[in-house]
């Protein structure tokens, strides 16, 4: 399971990984810290679900 996430602060969305949830969520709040709009999505094998993190 790895997790992408997709962060925007104007125009053209940018995508970083994560490899677990933990360091998904850090790397998250920094981001809207930081002032990025996030959308965090797990991929696993059965697909791709956008995640509340």
């Amino acid at each position: 399971m790895r997790f992408q996430i997709v962060y925007m602060k104007r125009v053209f969305p940018l995508t970083t990984w994560a490899n677990n949830a933990d360091r998904a969520h850090q790397l998250a709040e920094q981001l809207r810290r930081a002032g990025y709009s996030v959308d965090v999505w797990r991929h696993t094998e059965e697909g791709s679900r956008k995640t509340d993190l």
